[in-house]
């Protein structure tokens, strides 16, 4: 690690570019066949794995009679539905999940819930339709979707993005650099839904504007284990750009953002390895920069693994982009 640090222009014992990755795409790439202690969360018929739930939270959850679970070979298992109760699969794993939220929360189950309910994030790959409320997400070992819109502008002087300084109110990462705009994917949304969306709420960007100029460059996966719970989580985060002339200026509206600030690439690099932007967003950026050139393959080495790493397969079911 300190050969790469030096390499990619910072001292030895510093972070790189590649670090800032793997401090939130921390899971081993053999995750998916050699997961213990985690338990591996199914819904039958279905024999693939939808998540991966920690030991405690199996121990402490208030799991509704329609999970089982098997701690010999370590699965949590949602039964498949009735045939006298006429549900189909989504009204059952829905009612199911959402009864394991609602007890959890009414009995202050877990600290990360904090006593609220959440919106609704898809169950990425189900057979059916499937939702989950966003902060139980992490509880289930569920991947997450989530959009970034990156905007840039062609200076005189190179290559600038426009970075969101998230506002110090926030309860995550208050203060920190974001990127221009992001959000979470709700169930019933598609990525490019969220981005028009957020674009308006969070930067003041017109909406046909955006509808017009966003592109779609692609996915940036990252599965993670959390340091301090210990909980997995992986996200599929759509990746969208759009060049801006150099007269639009994105503008907060929400509260959600302190200010935006135009950044030469240099800076933005700078900043990340200084730990200034919140850590998820770190990969978006090095994967913008690496598509516009601004990160070269000088060492080849770490160019290819920062790019497995950014595009790398999760251990989740197939999803399809949704655009």
């Amino acid at each position: 690690m300190a050969a790469a640090a030096a390499r990619d222009g910072v001292p030895p014992n510093e972070p790189s570019l590649l670090h800032l990755i793997a401090l939130v795409d921390n899971v081993p790439v053999d995750f998916e066949t050699n997961c213990a202690p985690y338990y591996r969360l199914q819904l039958a018929p279905d024999p693939r794995t939808h998540g991966y739930v920690h030991p405690n939270t199996v121990k402490w959850m208030p799991w509704p009679a329609s999970f089982t679970i098997n701690h010999d070979s370590r699965h949590v298992t949602l039964s498949a539905p009735s045939p006298e109760t006429c549900l189909s699969l989504s009204a059952h794993a829905n009612a199911a999940f959402q009864a394991a939220v609602d007890a959890a929360v009414d009995g202050n189950v877990f600290p990360m819930l904090n006593g609220m309910h959440s919106e609704h994030f898809l169950l990425m790959g189900a057979r059916e339709f499937v939702r989950i409320e966003r902060f139980a997400a992490s509880l289930f070992g569920i991947a997450t979707r989530g959009a970034h819109l990156t905007c840039y502008v062609r200076a005189p002087d190179g290559l600038k993005i426009w970075v969101a300084k998230r506002s110090p109110k926030l309860f995550t990462y208050p203060g920190m650099l974001d990127s221009t705009v992001a959000g979470g994917v709700k169930a019933d949304n598609s990525p490019l839904d969220c981005i028009l969306a957020e674009a308006t709420e969070e930067a003041s960007l017109p909406a046909d504007l955006v509808a017009r100029e966003v592109r779609s460059v692609g996915v940036v996966t990252l599965a993670n284990r959390n340091p301090r719970t210990e909980l997995h989580h992986s996200e599929v985060l759509y990746v969208y750009d759009m060049e801006l002339a150099e007269h639009l200026v994105p503008r907060p509206q929400d509260g959600e953002v302190e200010e935006f600030v135009l950044m030469g690439c240099a800076e933005l690099r700078q900043r990340m390895l200084a730990g200034e932007f919140k850590p998820n967003v770190c990969p978006v950026m090095i994967d913008f920069l690496v598509r516009h050139g601004e990160v070269t393959p000088h060492d080849e080495r770490d160019y290819v693994e920062m790019c497995s790493r950014l595009r790398r397969r999760l251990p989740v079911p197939t999803v399809s982009d949704q655009h």
